[in-house]
């Protein structure tokens, strides 16, 4: 009889889609998470560029690319591409091949009570989350940002790192916040909406819209093509 890495040992073979300068970083998270104890063990990425890799002493290698890839039972995937609308498109196009998505929480991340983590979501070092907190499918924290009480956050957004959201913020769908914007309490952020760095948000940044400044300010829209 055949017996799954996963039935013997309980461990899953991690693929990390994208082999890009995010992939690297998020190798290198998932290492130290499973030296931690998370049960992984890794196993590649994919990427249809295949020199991605070239150049760089990562210890692990492309296997393939997400279009020609079949899941195995044992795979467990995590998703590491920024923009939030392709990363939405390579995740449907492997969940639809049935491609199961793990959660990945750092070490030194600090997560507390009633915080809820959709599938695919990556929390990276020195991360807070409070209480009280729901977070959609395929959302990316970055690393020393910190999510207060009551926050909420829709899937497949991307929040760079050193980034502070504060109590009762209200973060749509496929949103980009770049590094160290801060959204003070009670701030709605709509859908595909786009915060530039270092921005302060006061209160509201309507969807498909980018903002940037101190107080932030309309800059522009988000088109279908970030």
């Amino acid at each position: 009889m055949t017996h799954t890495l996963a039935a013997v040992t309980g461990i899953r073979n991690l693929i990390i889609v994208g082999a890009g300068a995010l992939g690297r970083e998020v190798l290198v998270w998932s290492q130290q998470a499973i030296a931690a104890g998370t049960p992984w063990k890794v196993k590649g990425f994919l990427d249809s560029r295949t020199d991605m890799l070239d150049g760089f002493a990562c210890g692990a290698r492309i296997i393939g690319s997400p279009e020609a890839y079949l899941p195995l039972d044992d795979d467990i995937f995590l998703c590491a591409i920024g923009d939030p609308s392709q990363k939405r498109a390579y995740v449907t196009l492997l969940e639809d091949k049935g491609a199961e998505f793990g959660i990945l929480v750092h070490p030194t991340a600090l997560v507390g009570r009633d915080v809820k983590l959709g599938a695919g979501s990556i929390i990276c070092p020195f991360t807070q989350m409070s209480c009280d907190i729901d977070v959609g499918r395929h959302v990316f924290i970055g690393t020393h940002s910190s999510v207060a009480h009551d926050t909420s956050i829709g899937s497949y957004t991307q929040i760079c790192g050193a980034c502070q959201l504060n109590g009762h913020v209200n973060v749509g769908e496929e949103v980009f916040i770049a590094s160290s914007a801060t959204l003070l309490p009670k701030c709605n952020v709509g859908d595909r909406a786009y915060v530039g760095a270092g921005s302060v948000v006061l209160r509201r940044v309507k969807a498909r819209t980018k903002v940037f400044g101190n107080p932030a300010m309309v800059i522009g829209e988000v088109g279908n093509e970030r």
